[in-house]
């Protein structure tokens, strides 16, 4: 199963993937009426937890969607990148951020809410989560960006966390 936001987003999943998943739209900030409790082995959010101010409702609706064991997979800009780009007067604070992208030529504006490392960590094991890993990604050896493998290796770019119910 895929959810998205954006029904267009949907749309262009179902032309790609067909009956070959179940893609619906979704408010990550509404209960997921559409998944039944302990009904999944994995759920994965890539980018897609920093843009929700409030983690407590969704993280307490995934688990419950969650069977016993299973995990929730994510990844999320790093707190400290976050942290940088804020106006650092409240590290542990949870504020709106803004980035902006080059995305074939054309500058598009990225707004996401950063927070600090605890507020990560607590939220999650709030919502009764324990933590089974924390990763912080490095380049792959070999990439051909110079500049690229220059960033990953020097800034903390990503956070990556797997929890299990």
């Amino acid at each position: 199963m895929g959810l998205d936001h954006d029904p267009r987003l949907v749309d262009l999943a179902r032309k790609r993937l067909g009956a070959r998943a179940r893609l619906e739209t979704a408010d990550l900030n509404e209960p997921l009426t559409m998944v039944p409790s302990a009904s999944t082995d994995v759920v994965v959010a890539s980018l897609v937890l920093h843009y929700l101010k409030d983690w407590g409702p969704l993280l307490a609706e995934l688990h419950r969607c969650l069977k016993p064991g299973g995990a929730l997979v994510f990844s999320i800009h790093h707190p400290i990148t976050g942290w940088l780009r804020s106006d650092r007067t409240d590290y542990h604070r949870v504020e709106l951020i803004s980035e902006n992208w080059d995305w074939n030529g054309k500058t598009v504006t990225g707004r996401m809410y950063r927070r600090p490392v605890s507020a990560v960590f607590t939220s999650l094991l709030e919502a009764g989560f324990a933590i089974d890993a924390v990763e912080e990604p490095q380049p792959a050896p070999g990439v051909e960006d110079p500049e690229l493998d220059r960033i990953l290796r020097t800034t903390p770019v990503f956070l990556y966390v797997r929890a299990v119910r």
